[in-house]
């Protein structure tokens, strides 16, 4: 009896030099809606006033004259293998004329009447949503003073409304920032009244509330309640100093992933399109397709792409020039490796922005032919599309890996 064992590799790859089939462009974050109407923020204020007053019957103190120096708000779970995660889509809109936006660095990023940064994850939101990758972490030191939980959180542009998920710090200088958009479920479980410090979690980047996907709006108010922009810049008419530790740059090009796909990857909303499609693991016939996704990639940036054999002989390479500037961009290419390898460790570089980021991938040949009488091989790790470690799951991509080095995929249906 013999049985047919079906063996995979890693591998990406990419080639626009040979006219292979490609596409991306914009990855459009369509979130130009204020987050919560003006009655929601009455109730919120007046949430909060109740919560504060509360806080001196219960000798709760509250500091209000110490300096604040925030961290950035998200953090990213070790296990996530993208290089970055997150982009900006949306700063304070400086003027306050209706139909006029003005962002601190004196230009147009943002939308009509925005209070607040919005911080959006990128690429595939939704798979970073799905496994509770990006965490929401306090800015400073602070107290609890409100809390909001149990909405739904899954919205987009068809689906947005309603009330958010949301903690709201006041911290040492007496500043209270809000903690939009998060997570049903996922808040911290600290209840109002209770400290946190830098650092510390609060919850799940999420699309709850007046959101079309998963953002952070942080918004952010001194200890007179007077909205402020965070970022320092001579069109900031709200505040003269940065509150950050570490101001970004407007604008800061990077590399957020370079991933390998069975398919064309698919970018939409939960339930209805978004299929990111990644895989790592390949086979003589299979179609690869390899994808490149930036934020703040400008116009005139170039990016060079290397593909290299197991050899460490280029096999393929091209340029690449932006031809706009995009919060969010995504590339890819269509290819198929050669059917008589060489089959092994592949390599696919880019050098953008003075870096140079690699990927490697397998290629191997398809199958392999078990005798019954031969020594059963014995597994050593499961892993999944991302080659992290896993168990067995049912109705999900798993990739078997036996002592023998050969890959098995399988799919346990339920």
């Amino acid at each position: 009896m013999k049985k047919l064992i079906l063996i995979l590799l890693l591998f990406p790859l990419i080639n626009i030099a040979q006219d292979i089939d490609s596409g991306g462009g914009e990855y459009n974050l369509y979130n130009h809606h204020s987050c919560l109407s003006k009655q929601e923020r009455i109730i919120i204020w007046d949430e909060i006033k109740e919560n504060l007053k509360s806080f001196k019957n219960k000798n709760i103190i509250t500091k209000k004259n110490q300096p604040v120096s925030f961290v950035w708000p998200l953090r990213k779970d070790t296990s996530l293998v993208f290089n970055n995660y997150f982009g900006i889509s949306n700063f304070v809109d400086q003027d306050t004329t209706t139909g006029s936006i003005l962002d601190y660095n004196c230009q147009n990023r943002s939308y009509d009447g925005h209070g607040g940064t919005d911080i959006f994850t990128w690429p595939f939101p939704w798979y970073l949503y799905n496994n509770d990758y990006v965490d929401v972490i306090a800015a400073e030191d602070g107290i609890i003073i409100n809390k909001h939980d149990g909405n739904d959180d899954d919205h987009c542009p068809n689906t947005m409304g309603g009330s958010w998920n949301a903690v709201y710090i006041q911290h040492n200088d007496g500043s209270i920032v809000w903690y939009g958009h998060l997570k049903k479920n996922s808040l911290t479980s600290k209840t109002i009244g209770q400290s946190v410090i830098k650092s510390e979690y609060l919850g799940k980047v999420a699309s709850s509330g007046n959101s079309t996907g998963p953002h952070l709006h942080l918004e952010i108010h001194d200890s007179s309640w007077n909205l402020i922009d965070p970022f320092q810049g001579s069109c900031n008419s709200l505040n003269s100093n940065s509150w950050w530790s570490n101001q970004r740059n407007y604008r800061e090009p990077i590399l957020n992933a370079l991933l390998t796909h069975n398919a064309i990857p698919i970018h939409g909303c939960p339930g209805i399109n978004e299929d990111p499609n990644i895989s790592n693991h390949f086979i003589i016939s299979d179609t690869v397709f390899l994808a490149a996704y930036y934020t703040d990639r400008q116009v005139g940036d170039s990016a060079k792409y290397i593909i290299k054999t197991p050899n460490n002989i280029i096999w393929d390479s091209w340029s690449q020039v932006a031809l706009t500037t995009y919060n969010a961009s995504w590339y890819w290419w269509k290819k198929a490796l050669p059917e008589n390898g060489p089959f092994g460790i592949w390599q696919f570089e880019i050098e953008f922005n003075g870096q140079t980021y690699l990927h490697e991938f397998e290629y191997l040949t398809s199958l392999s032919i078990e005798d019954e009488n031969y020594e059963l091989k014995q597994l050593i790790l499961i892993t999944d599309i991302l080659g992290r470690e896993t168990k067995e799951i049912s109705n999900e991509m798993l990739f078997y890996i036996y002592d023998d080095e050969t890959v098995e995929k399988k799919i346990i249906i339920e």
